[in-house]
This record gives C-alpha cells, sequence and structure tokens, in this order.
C-alpha cells in the first residue's frame, strides 16, 4: 500500500489496526478496542476479551476518542492513558477503563475508543518524529527521543530527559552515525508511503534489537498553513550554503591550522549577546563595533597574534556563526614559531570537534589562553604527545611572559591602560552636548566613539578572563576551596552591586529617580536591539516594590595564612615576581573593571540606537523597520545619494531584508558546524551548564524577555531568560531564588553577578533544557552537584 487512494485515517485504534496489516519496517502492537457504549453494555464480556486477547503479564489503556486525530485539528495529549495494568487484574483493568473514560467528560461521545495493547518494556529509546517542522513546514525530521529512561511516556508526557535531532529530509543517510536513528527514518518513511505522504506525527519506540514500534500516527494539522515553496527553497538554501561552509573548513592564507569549524558561542559569543536569529541591524552593529576587526585589533595589542584581517563572524541565512580557527589564531602569543603554533590550533580546533558540548566554555576546556598554575597538567593531559619538550617550553614560556607584563602593567593593554581608556570615554561621554537635531553624520560619530570604547571593554574583558583562569587554576592546585573562591567573588564589588542599590533606593524615593536614570537609564535588556526599551524610555520602570537592600554579599574577603603561603608557592614555580595579596588585589580589580567597561561603551551604543530611531521617525520608519536595516548600508548613503524618495528606498531595504529573514526561519542550523555535513544532521546540543555557588533550590520558573514588565513579582522565583545581557540587573533588585540562562559562558556577565552576589545560577543551559523551562511547572537546581531538572 503506498497510496493517500487507500489509506483513510481513522481514531487512534482504527489507524494503527490498519497500518499493523502492511507495515514491513516498523511494527505494530496487538490492538484490541472497544466503544464507550460497548464497556457501559457489556463490561464483563471486554474485560474476558482483554484475557483472551493478550498474553503478556501487563497491558497499556489508551484514549481513542472521535475526535483526537482528524484532518482539521488535534487533542493530542487532552485523554489520558494508564500504564502497566496487570492483566489478570480485573479491579485495575476496570479503574483503568474508567480512568481512561472518565477523561472524556468534557465532550462526552458514547462512541469514543478505548485502545488496549500489551505494555511494552525493554526499550532502548522512545520519543516523537515530526515528518516535517512545525512551524513553516520545513524538509527536517525532527525527532525528540529518550534514551536514558527506557519509558515510553516521558517525551509526549513532557518528563524525563529529552534529546532532538533534526535531519534534513532528503539527506544522504549514511550521514547518520547512529544505526537506531536510521532504522527509524526507515519506519517512518514506509509510514509516509502507506499514507500518501502527508505530514505525519508519529509515536514510537525502539527495542534493544532496534525494532521500531509504531505507537501512535496522526496528521499534522498545522500543515495547511504552510507556505507551498518552502521545502523548494530549503533545498536551493542548503545547496549554497554547503559550498560556503565547504569553503571556511578549507585552509585559509596567513591562518595557522589545516581546518576550521563554526560555532554560535566559542568566542564573543553572538548567540548570546544579539541572539541566534538576529535582526540585521543588530547584526551589522556587532560586525561594526567587535567581529569585524576589534576582536584581533585589541588581542593584538594587548601582545597575542594578529591574524589576517578576516571578520571573526559569518553570517549563514541570518544566523551568526564564529569562525573558530580564526577565533584560536588570535589567542596565540605573538611571535610563536610557525609550526608549533599550527601544530596547536590544529589540535585545538579537532579537540572542539570532538567535544561539541565545551562549545561556550573554550578558554577553560580547549585554548590556554593565558598562563596559569595548571596550563602544563591540562595541556599535558589533554594533548598527550602532541608537543615535545622544547615545543612546551616555548609555549608554556611565551604564555607566562605575555600574562605577568599584562598583570604587572609592562606592557601595553594593561590593566592600568584599560581603565585609562575607559576613563577617556567617560570623559567624552559628560563633556558633549546636546543635540539639537540628530543626522546620520551624528550617528555615524557617535558609533565611532562606541567602537573606542568597546576596544578599551575588549582589553578589561581579556583581563576578566585572565583573572578568573588564574583563580580557577588556585582551586584546582588546591590553594584555595571551591567555597573560598565563591566567597572572593562575592567580596567584588561591581557595577552592578551599584545599580542594585540606586534602582532599590529609587523606587523608595521618587526624588533618587533622575540621578538613577542620569547614570543607569541607557541600559536596555537587548544591547543590540533597537525594539528593546532604554530604562529611561519605560513608563513600568518604577512601578514594582522595593525591597530590602542586599549588602550582605560583599563582605571583605582575607585570605587565610595557608591560602597565602600556598599561593606565594604557585607564583614560585611559575618564577613570577609577584606576591600572592598582589595577585588576588590584580584579579579583584579585573573583574569589577571588565564590568565598569561595559557599562561605558553601552552607553554609546545605546545612544546611537536611540538617535537611529528618532532618525527613523522623520523618514517614516517605526522602530521594527529600523530593525531590518543593515547599519553600514545606512552610514554609505552619506557617500553615495539615493536615487529616490528616502522613504521609499529605505522600506524596499526593510521589505527585502524582512522576506529574507522570515525565509531564513525555515533552515535548521546547529551551534556547531565541522564539516558542511553537518547541515543535514543537526543534534541540538547539550550543553553542560556553569553552574554558580553550591547552593541547592526548588523554585517556581519565570521567564523573561526584554519587554517584560519590571514590575513582575520575581520574588522566590527562578529567573529565566535567554541571554546574559546587563538590561537584565535590575532583577538583582528583587529576592530572586536563581537565575537560568539558555547561553552565557563560565565569564559572562550574568555568571560574574550571581558569583557576586551569592545566587545560585545555571548559565547557558542550551536550548533542550531551555524549551522546557517555558513550560515547567518547577525548577531544581543543585549547584554543587551540576545537576538541573524541570518538572
Amino acid at each position: 500500500m503506498s497510496s493517500v487512494d487507500h489509506f483513510v485515517f481513522g481514531t487512534k485504534s482504527e489507524t494503527l489496526e490498519q497500518l499493523a496489516a502492511h507495515l514491513r519496517v516498523g511494527r505494530v502492537l496487538p490492538v484490541y478496542y472497544f466503544c464507550v457504549a460497548q464497556w457501559l453494555e457489556q463490561p464483563e464480556h471486554v474485560l474476558n476479551e482483554i484475557e483472551r486477547r493478550f498474553s503478556e503479564p501487563a497491558v497499556v489503556v489508551r484514549s481513542s476518542a472521535q475526535n483526537e486525530d482528524t484532518a482539521t485539528h488535534s487533542m493530542a495529549g487532552a485523554f489520558a492513558s494508564v500504564l502497566d495494568v496487570p492483566r489478570d487484574n480485573r479491579a485495575a483493568l476496570r479503574a483503568a477503563i474508567e480512568q481512561v473514560i472518565g477523561s472524556f467528560a468534557t465532550m462526552p461521545n458514547r462512541y469514543h475508543q478505548v485502545l488496549i495493547q500489551p505494555m511494552l518494556n525493554h526499550i532502548q529509546m522512545s520519543g516523537v518524529v515530526m515528518t516535517h517542522d512545525l512551524q513553516q513546514g520545513a524538509p527536517y525530521y525532527i525527532v525528540n527521543y529518550d534514551d536514558e529512561s527506557g519509558k515510553t511516556d516521558t517525551i509526549t508526557g513532557g518528563t524525563g530527559i529529552q534529546k532532538t535531532v533534526m535531519i534534513y529530509r532528503n539527506a544522504d543517510h549514511a550521514l547518520i552515525k547512529s544505526s537506531r536513528l536510521r532504522q527509524l527514518l526507515r519506519a517512518c518513511q514506509e509510514l509516509e508511503g502507506i499514507c500518501g505522504h502527508v505530514p505525519l506525527d508519529i509515536e514510537f519506540a525502539v527495542g534493544i534489537a532496534e525494532e521500531v514500534y509504531i505507537l501512535q500516527v496522526r496528521r499534522i494539522t498545522l500543515s495547511k498553513t504552510w507556505h507551498p515553496v518552502t521545502e523548494k527553497r530549503v533545498a536551493q538554501y542548503l545547496r549554497y550554503i554547503e559550498q560556503f561552509v565547504s569553503q571556511c573548513e578549507a585552509p585559509e592564507a596567513g591562518l595557522y591550522g589545516a581546518v576550521s569549524m563554526l560555532g554560535i558561542m566559542p568566542d564573543w559569543n553572538p548567540a548570546e549577546i544579539i541572539g541566534a536569529n538576529p535582526r540585521p541591524l543588530a547584526v551589522s552593529l556587532y560586525r561594526h563595533l567587535i567581529t569585524d576587526s576589534t576582536w584581533r585589533e585589541a588581542r593584538a595589542y594587548m601582545g597575542y597574534h594578529h591574524p589576517p584581517s578576516y571578520p571573526l563572524m559569518v553570517l549563514i541565512a541570518d544566523h551568526p556563526y564564529i569562525d573558530v580557527r580564526r577565533s584560536f589564531n588570535s589567542f596565540l602569543p605573538a611571535r610563536l614559531a610557525p609550526a608549533l603554533a599550527e601544530k596547536l590550533v590544529s589540535a585545538w580546533v579537532d579537540r572542539l570537534r570532538n567535544h561539541s558540548e565545551w562549545h561556550d566554555k573554550v578558554e577553560f576546556e580547549i585554548v590556554p589562553t593565558c598562563m596559569t598554575f595548571s596550563v602544563i597538567d591540562d595541556m599535558t593531559k589533554r594533548y598527550p604527545g602532541l608537543l615535545s619538550t622544547d615545543e612546551m617550553a616555548e609555549f608554556t614560556q611565551s604564555l607566562s611572559t605575555l600574562t605577568l607584563s599584562l598583570i604587572t602593567g609592562a606592557r601595553k593593554g594593561s590593566l592600568e591602560d584599560g581603565l585609562a581608556q575607559v576613563a577617556a570615554c567617560v570623559e567624552r561621554q559628560h563633556t558633549r552636548g546636546a543635540l539639537a537635531a540628530v543626522s546620520l553624520r551624528d550617528i555615524e560619530r557617535r558609533l565611532l566613539d562606541a567602537k573606542e570604547g568597546t576596544f578599551a571593554f575588549a582589553v578589561l574583558a581579556r583581563h576578566g578572563f585572565i583573572a578568573e583562569s588564574l583563580m580557577r587554576s588556585a582551586v584546582q592546585r588546591g590553594a584555595l576551596s571551591f567555597e573560598r573562591l565563591a566567597c572572593f567573588k562575592r567580596s567584588v564589588t561591581t557595577v552592578t552591586a551599584e545599580l542594585a542599590r540606586d534602582f532599590t533606593q529609587a523606587l523608595a524615593d521618587t526624588g533618587k529617580r533622575g540621578a538613577f536614570l542620569a547614570r543607569f537609564g541607557h541600559l536596555r535588556p537587548g544591547t543590540y536591539d533597537i525594539n528593546s526599551l532604554r530604562y529611561d524610555e519605560r513608563n513600568d520602570l518604577f512601578e514594582g516594590q522595593p525591597t530590602e537592600e542586599n549588602t550582605s554579599p560583599h563582605d571583605a574577603f582575607e585570605a587565610s595564612h595557608a591560602e597565602l603561603f600556598a599561593l606565594e608557592n604557585l607564583l614560585s614555580e611559575l618564577d613570577w615576581p609577584l606576591s600572592a595579596n598582589t595577585l588576588l588585589s590584580y584579579a579583584h580589580r579585573a573583574i569589577a573593571a571588565r564590568e565598569y567597561a561595559k557599562l561605558v561603551f553601552t552607553r554609546d551604543l545605546s545612544d546611537a540606537l536611540a538617535m537611529f530611531t528618532e532618525w527613523g521617525a522623520e523618514q517614516g520608519l517605526s522602530r521594527d523597520d529600523l530593525s531590518y536595516l543593515d547599519i553600514a548600508t545606512v552610514i554609505d548613503s552619506l557617500t553615495s545619494p539615493l536615487l529616490d524618495e528616502a522613504d521609499r528606498v529605505w522600506l524596499e531595504h526593510v521589505y527585502t531584508a524582512k522576506r529574507r529573514y522570515d525565509n531564513s526561519k525555515s533552515l535548521k542550523l546547529g551551534h556547531l558546524m565541522a564539516r558542511a555535513a553537518d547541515l543535514f544532521v543537526v543534534p541540538l546540543q547539550r550543553s553542560l551548564p556553569t553552574f554558580i555557588t553550591d547552593q541547592h533550590i526548588s523554585a517556581m520558573p519565570l521567564l523573561l524577555t526584554a519587554q517584560s514588565a519590571t514590575a513582575l513579582d520575581l520574588d522566590g522565583k527562578v529567573v529565566c531568560i535567554e541571554n546574559a545581557d546587563p538590561g537584565f540587573d535590575w532583577i538583582f533588585t528583587r529576592s530572586i531564588a536563581g537565575l537560568i540562562t539558555q547561553y552565557g559562558g563560565a565569564n559572562s556577565h550574568m555568571a560574574i553577578r550571581c558569583a557576586e552576589f551569592g545566587i545560585p545560577a545555571a548559565i547557558g543551559c542550551g536550548e533542550q533544557v531551555f524549551s522546557q523551562l517555558k513550560h515547567g511547572r518547577w525548577v531544581m537546581m543543585n549547584c554543587r552537584e551540576s545537576t538541573l531538572r524541570v518538572e
């Protein structure tokens, strides 16, 4: 049977019964079903039939309502199912059947059915396959599965461990490494052929011998809303993107490393800062300020290798990716022997290819970007046999010389140098006057100011990484305990603590609101998002209730004699002429400086966005319209005049960009692409969060977006945000129970903030866990044991 003309969907029971006779790859367990009327009239007969038909010790009792799965709508999950019911226990069977029939109460019908099948045990995987993406109808098999619990209902019930892989429908099966996934796809394609190639929603289980059991098949009712050319468009896009990714893999002139890969988080974390699918304005600003040149120029200024003038970030169908090879080249100390540099970059890329879970922890698990107390041990364990004794000495000595010079201020790019650059930015901000009217030239100048501030921030952010790496390695070598390091971090008072204090005071005293807005009013939850309102543009900013100021976390840290002695010994090993107290002072200042620099440079960026909003209004463009413009294209109009009415030109740009952006949503791209084949089989990476503190909490989750009102009651809740943006710092004025972010690294803004305030957090939990949080009712987070559960 291979045509829809021969197959008619019925209820869940009727569909399975029909399929059972035609499947060769998949299997349907024995089926017995009866309607409500039969049960009401002949319950003993039904129970007798169950005993006669099934020999298995347990059965599953499932709903099979007349309106549960139709061509126009689905009521999946609306009715009850009861698992593992003893076949020979009539009381238990009767109770289970009554429970299922009782779930029909809101939509009663004597012809609703109850389905009985054997209870399936000893499975290695279960889940749901959508034969197309639900939202756009994109041509991907979306497989959500659980291969850990051994149960059949964890995915449909929203519990347990959930994993996802997206497989392009025309992908060569040889690209699928898992034999059980290949078998599952064969079963799905068999079903599609039988059912007339309509989009399907398939519940399945895979047995120990990789036999595929079909538990339910229904049509995807949303298919009528999909654009008819989506499949053809995706095929065309993938053809060109495959060529582009293949080019990215190939050797590049002037760069060390034979191959590369692309990722959304390995360096400057675009997914965290601008999002995984940002609009053109945010992308163009991020490029202009950071990823076109500032990323490498700031590192070269500090003494790192200066790679050729390649951009750090590439854009694939409006999805930003970092070129990992380019990034890793910029982490080499300057003037390493070329053969040594080639070995290192190639090994680093290879390690990330084999450990994708570390894509947002590159500097702590892949690349040693500064000298620490554990670099030699880490290199030896991670890259055994890679370097000769002389090569290891050259690399570590270069790192040591570079790191020491930055800490002691013996070269450009020191902490003091970076702070001086920030001070110059602050002076410039304070002395410039207000503009009577906004022009594109004014916006261009403000963005140049922002770029200078970004350079200073890049220098100080590197110091923040150096400080974090050194302190972590002190724990690794036993000079400090994990608890004492947490105590040290809580002693660091950053600008966020000042924001929390001033905001709390402004809530209680209206007279202090002007001063608060003068200092912090430029912050917005989406730093690069013009649709995200600044604090001083929000009418609801001060609608919340004041809370008691939280000053207790910022207790002074005083190292014990034993800790100082241990740190002195470690410093002696490196032959650094530093005292332990000097090191601790440096780390303290570096962490605070990074956050202060971010506050300063984002003022110029936020002001530029505000000016752009005003300019756009004069052109008849809304904020949303402006979000689809490329800032470089707009600024170029200063030297290349428009040849039509301005509003017509810019709205045409908006229309074209919006259409391209909407079309890009049909592509399913992974967090990492090590090779072109990764375009066709896309596992959603199971990120390993960075856990902050050693606390264990249970609380209700609350999702916040850039548009969320500040008056929301956050007390006692686990706040969940996509990215670790400083514009969300107002949450620290509330008594939150904890924080979870989808994106963010070990040294991200929110990781530092939570360590400072002693707030339990899971930073960078990844897309799969975060999607569960959106529908979760309760969160259990054990930071000491690094576990996160959602119910």
